[in-house]
């Protein structure tokens, strides 16, 4: 039993008939369901997400004009739920919540990820929220929104970045790999160097977050980041040439230059592919310095075009 489907079965057959009961005036006007920090909201928990902050749990969302109205009704309604569902516990006690479920204002809950109570409208801002908080706010599941007001501020994020954005972002992460993956990590192997790990580690971050944004999707916080990309078209298949870079044993520096560039290449390879087949590129070059100047090339706002081809990396 993964959290989503639990909360969402939850919600359903004990929740939902209370809430219809003992808040006739205001259900109309609530947004329910599991969005948020933790990876049920993902879809990513296991057995070993059961230790701590995981069970039955719920956001409910209300615009800040009847928040207060509503939070003592439904604190009433929220202290006499089971301890337990189906066997597994229910977080919606004050003290299991860690700010997790419960209620939030609309505004509150999209304001705490993306420093906004409006759906973010200008370049700047897409720009500098970091992806792993729109990937937060965006996911899990709404199991009912009747007026629709949540529904809509998070459909306007799931959009994904303005087109001239995304190309910003994805030119700075190809910069990046071409940089610490084929330029650095081989120099520092041959000077047997350590922080040939931390370029290999930076290399294989902005592929992943490159495959991220070729395919629209926001790249979650980086403990998940490496099990969502399978589930993303051609993930898999770079996932496995990651895992080969990943498996290079640093520590004999030199002795696997050869092994560490074709690794490298390899996936190089397959991103110059992506870039084609998803019509952002014509250039065959594997170097991908080349590609990101090609990308950047076709960003049309010039304030975003003119910004240095690696700027706002950490913030990508």
């Amino acid at each position: 039993m993964q959290g989503l489907t639990l909360s969402r079965e939850f919600y359903h057959e004990i929740v939902a008939p209370m809430l219809q009961l003992e808040l006739p005036d205001y259900i109309n006007q609530l947004a329910i369901g599991l969005v948020g920090e933790g990876s049920e909201c993902f879809g990513f928990d296991d057995e070993f997400s059961q230790d701590h902050d995981w069970g039955a749990g719920l956001c409910v969302w209300a615009s800040e004009s009847i928040a207060a109205q509503v939070e003592p009704l439904l604190e009433s309604v929220f202290a006499r739920l089971p301890s337990k569902f189906k066997g597994y516990p229910v977080r919606m006690a004050p003290p299991l919540r860690n700010g997790r479920v419960g209620l939030f204002t609309t505004e509150g809950f999209f304001k705490r990820f993306i420093n906004s109570g409006q759906p973010l409208s200008t370049w700047q801002q897409w720009y500098t929220v970091p992806e792993h908080f729109l990937a937060v706010a965006t996911n899990g599941e709404v199991f009912a929104d009747p007026c629709g007001e949540f529904t809509a501020f998070r459909n306007a994020l799931l959009e994904f970045y303005p087109d001239d954005v995304m190309k910003k972002k994805l030119a700075a992460r190809l910069a990046v790999m071409a940089q610490s993956g084929q330029y650095n990590a081989l120099r520092m192997l041959k000077r047997n160097d350590a922080g040939a790990l931390l370029a290999v580690s930076r290399f294989v971050e902005s592929t992943i977050a490159a495959l991220y944004l070729m395919h629209g999707k926001y790249m979650p916080f980086y403990k998940w980041a490496f099990r969502g990309m399978n589930d993303l078209p051609d993930g898999e298949s770079i996932a496995a040439k990651l895992n080969d870079v990943l498996s290079l044993d640093i520590t004999q520096g030199a002795d696997v230059l050869s092994t560490a560039e074709a690794a490298i290449e390899a996936v190089c390879v397959e991103i110059v592919a992506l870039l084609q087949r998803k019509g952002l590129s014509r250039s065959k070059e594997i170097w991908l310095m080349t590609q990101a100047e090609v990308i950047q090339r076709q960003i049309e706002n010039p304030q975003i075009r003119n910004l240095p081809v690696l700027h706002g990396v950490q913030c990508s």
